[in-house]
């Protein structure tokens, strides 16, 4: 610890399901991926109750409806315009959107896993991924169209009684913070600052299996309050999937480095931020499970020993408002 506060430990999930991915694979491919997740979701939540883990998830609006149709012109969600129009997709965002209810199109549709995650022992956070998975961060994407999206999402939330504070930029493209400051959003997900201006390009690809490989903590990271009372919490650690040419990288390896990762948080007193997604644990489960338990177990112990917070985005953004430094954690 430095000068005697304790490192924290943030865990997000960006949870988006069969909306994450439709502009990248075919869609039959995306849905089936989809409807994989959620016995992994199930398991997920058992070992972090076990190890009173709590994450911030990270929800694609639309996953929070129990059903949604087209109007009379045949378009969907016309109450929340202007919608996302990008030069480089050859259609309307919301095309794919089946349009029907939850017990239809489940790779679509999940407000049965939200009540999951809201129903288990430990209290964990549910936060924003926009209501569309639209990217904040592009250069096409007006002020407009993120008031617009993100105001379709809060409602979402709140028609299931829950209030939104936390957001993570789809890709992680980050833009239009005023926005997310007028809307009443207190944290967001920033990059990795070994991402940053980089692109993930090969040397930097090569750098960063060279950094798993050898367990080489990830980049250290701080809060940074970016508005009033809008907080920057940046990711640090990605915890990678096992596929591609990732499934060569052994799960040691990324463990040893999580447990860096965590280590230096404590030794500085500052943050360590890992985020994934649900599907990631779709390729290898049981391998991806086993390094989750021992991150988790770690964690635990470092935090039971006094040395490490565990907290959502909310929370740790609440604890930042009120010391209005990103060290003063001793609560």
């Amino acid at each position: 610890m430095l000068n005697g506060h304790r490192g924290t430990m943030v865990l997000s999930l960006d949870f988006e399901l069969s909306w994450g991915r439709f502009d990248k694979m075919p869609l039959n491919e995306l849905e089936a991926e989809s409807l994989e997740e959620r016995p992994h979701i199930r398991r997920l939540l058992a070992l972090m109750d076990r190890y009173e883990i709590p994450a911030t998830w990270a929800t694609v609006g639309h996953l929070m409806l129990d059903r949604c149709e087209r109007d009379a012109s045949g378009h969907a969600h016309g109450d929340s315009t202007p919608h996302a129009a990008y030069s480089w997709l050859s259609h309307e965002w919301f095309k794919h959107d089946p349009c029907t209810d939850a017990s239809r199109a489940r790779a679509w549709y999940a407000p049965d896993v939200v009540e999951w995650i809201r129903g288990t022992k430990v209290r964990h956070e549910i936060g924003s991924h926009s209501f569309g998975h639209i990217y904040y961060g592009d250069p096409e994407c007006t002020p407009e169209v993120a008031e617009a999206d993100l105001k379709a999402a809060l409602k979402a939330a709140k028609d299931k009684g829950i209030t939104l504070t936390s957001f993570v930029f789809p890709r992680n493209l980050v833009g239009h913070l005023p926005v997310l400051h007028e809307l009443g959003i207190k944290a967001y997900r920033g990059q990795d600052p070994m991402m940053k201006g980089w692109g993930f390009g090969p040397i930097l690809r090569a750098v960063h299996y060279w950094h798993q490989l050898r367990g080489i903590p990830p980049y250290p990271v701080q809060a940074e309050e970016t508005l009033p009372g809008l907080w920057n919490i940046p990711g640090n650690q990605f915890f990678m999937p096992k596929v591609g040419i990732r499934r060569l990288i052994p799960m040691a390896c990324q463990v040893r480095r999580v447990k860096a990762g965590i280590n230096q948080a404590v030794k500085r007193g500052d943050l360590y931020h890992l985020w994934f997604h649900p599907f990631n644990l779709n390729a290898q489960p049981d391998v991806m499970f086993s390094g989750l338990e021992r991150i988790f177990a770690f964690a635990a112990r470092m935090r039971d020993k006094g040395l490490l917070n565990i907290l959502t985005m909310g929370d740790y953004a609440q604890r930042l408002d009120e010391s209005k430094h990103p060290l003063v954690l001793q609560r």
